[in-house]
């Protein structure tokens, strides 16, 4: 199966379970990785044939836009809206962010149909 992975994209959102911490928007990581069949857009060299990315990550920053308490409805969010606008096989998605001192990052991965 082949895929397109879309790396450590960058947003900026109010998110986390305090209402303190979702006052001041957090950096975000997402990566998100569609899985299907890429060889029409292989094949002719048409980005009409296949996922335009630059269009799917407008969207997700726009998704990104509405406040959560969770990384994990993030990802949901994400999955569901690229499975219904996309329609790839399969979707994965990680969300990364910062939440405490002392630790690095926390990333919720997860996969849908």
């Amino acid at each position: 199966m082949d895929s397109l992975c879309i790396t450590d994209l960058e947003l900026w959102t109010h998110i986390g379970v305090p209402e303190k911490e979702r006052k001041t928007e957090q950096r975000i990581l997402v990566t998100i990785e569609l899985l299907g069949d890429l060889s029409p857009v292989g094949k002719s060299d048409d980005v009409t044939r296949g996922i335009d990315y630059e269009k799917l990550t407008n969207a997700v920053r726009a998704l990104a836009k509405t406040e959560r308490k969770t990384i994990e409805r993030l990802a949901e969010d994400i999955a569901e809206m690229i499975l219904k606008s996309y329609k790839p096989q399969s979707v994965k998605v990680s969300v990364w962010k910062e939440p405490l001192p002392g630790v690095r990052g926390v990333k919720a991965t997860i996969q849908r149909p």
